[in-house]
């Protein structure tokens, strides 16, 4: 995952091996998943090309990324975690990023029977700095 200044905002480049697609949150809006062809597990095949997927992030929006014991329940469908994230998030929006992923965390939409991981990102408000440099994620 890379982040890095562009004109209109900042742009976002990933590509997934099988977790649930990134969060957007922006200032004004509703909440949406940032949707992308998965590839393969890590280290499947490394002969095989990973689908790169981009997206203008506007100023002041917030990411998730999550792993799928946030949102996964015995008792219900996926897309139903994913629609009750997508709500929380929006939400409380305005929250510190620390805040806010505790709050997803703490609201247990998912059952509790796998790994939680949350990854929360804010990109700065107003225009970029034309000298920032690209932000690089590990994984």
């Amino acid at each position: 995952m890379r982040i890095e200044p562009a004109e209109d905002g900042w742009t976002l480049h990933w590509s997934s091996a099988g977790h649930p697609p990134p969060l957007l949150v922006p200032t004004v809006g509703t909440a949406r998943y940032l949707q992308g062809e998965p590839g393969l597990p890590l280290c499947v095949d490394t002969e095989v090309p990973r689908p790169d997927h981009h997206h203008t992030l506007p100023a002041g929006a917030t990411l998730v990324l999550f792993t799928d014991g946030l949102v996964e329940h015995a008792d219900r469908p996926l897309d139903a975690g994913l629609a009750a994230l997508a709500r929380t998030a929006g939400a409380h929006a305005g929250l510190l990023l620390d805040d806010l992923c505790r709050t997803l965390a703490d609201a247990r939409i998912g059952d509790g029977r796998d790994d939680l991981a949350i990854l929360a990102l804010r990109t700065p408000p107003g225009p970029h700095d034309p000298a920032a440099t690209a932000i690089t994620l590990p994984g």
